[in-house]
């Protein structure tokens, strides 16, 4: 039986061809979605249900848009055969990366993802940092016994990353600044909600400690932009920004140092599951 503590966390990044030239909507966060549940679906109907359901407190895995593709024009992604794409999945429950990987290792064809009407050939499935820079994998245990009191961290926020306040009179209340608080606070809620019960934090002494004595040092290329979900318009910022950890409480540090190596694997703030706050921590 495998101990809870080394339960895995996956950051799986797949190489796309598109079959013909082709466009897809800049922002296709509900696309890849639709197409990784798509996916499990394949192999577990049942755990890709599960994973739907609209009353779910919070869903273990993250996605990103598809990554180094040319600038949209008019809202459209212009893709083409002759590039190659990629985009990225994170789990946090096992059981999902085994469903995932399944569908793939049963060898019936040359498998795709279809985002919208575009079908993109899969050329490689990654899994490891010496594959891809933005695939890896870790476990719950490993995060939290290498972590260490840092007196700096540094995170790179590579999609737009926001975060959601609740409902108010006049709309929902968004957070759109890299503030030390919502950024860390979210991290620690997903950590508590799908780590072992033994690795825990106290988010209440950590929200003090944020509040007393942890500051943003440096700002590196940080804006705002929009994406243009169906529904409604979402702004959220990117670029890379460097907290300063000047309280002395070496639990606090490692604590945060642990969840910034986490947003690797959970993504940071609103709609992580739609390509927003895609995150990893640049080590000095």
């Amino acid at each position: 039986m495998v101990d809870h503590l080394d339960a895995g966390l996956y950051s799986i990044v797949l190489t796309l061809t598109p079959t013909r030239a082709t466009t897809v909507r800049a922002t296709m966060g509900h696309q890849v979605h639709a197409a990784f549940l798509q996916t499990v679906r394949e192999s577990d109907a049942t755990l890709a249900e599960v994973l739907h359901l609209p009353d779910l407190p919070a869903r273990p895995f993250t996605v990103s848009p598809l990554m180094e593709t040319p600038r949209a024009y008019e809202g459209r992604l212009h893709l083409t055969p002759e590039e190659t794409y990629w985009l990225r999945f994170t789990v946090l429950y096992p059981p999902i990366f085994e469903r995932f990987m399944t569908r793939f290792l049963r060898g019936e064809g040359r498998p795709i993802i279809r985002l919208g009407d575009a079908i993109l050939l899969i050329r490689e499935i990654l899994t490891t940092p010496e594959g891809h820079p933005w695939a890896g994998y870790s476990s719950w245990g490993r995060l939290a016994a290498e972590a260490q009191p840092a007196r700096e961290l540094t995170l790179d926020f590579v999609t737009p990353t926001a975060f959601g306040f609740g409902q108010q009179t006049w709309g929902k209340k968004m957070i759109v600044l890299p503030a030390p608080e919502p950024v860390f606070d979210s991290l620690a809620r997903a950590w508590n909600m799908f780590a072992p019960a033994p690795l825990q934090v106290d988010r209440e002494a950590l929200r003090a400690y944020l509040a007393a004595h942890v500051v943003v040092k440096r700002l590196e290329n940080v804006n705002t932009q929009m994406l243009a979900f169906s529904r409604a318009p979402q702004v959220g910022f990117v670029g890379r920004v460097t907290y300063g950890l000047m309280g002395d409480n070496d639990i606090a540090r490692a604590q945060l140092t642990m969840l910034a190596d986490f947003a690797f694997y959970s993504g940071v703030g609103y709609k992580t599951t739609m390509g927003m706050g895609q995150a990893r921590r640049v080590k000095s």
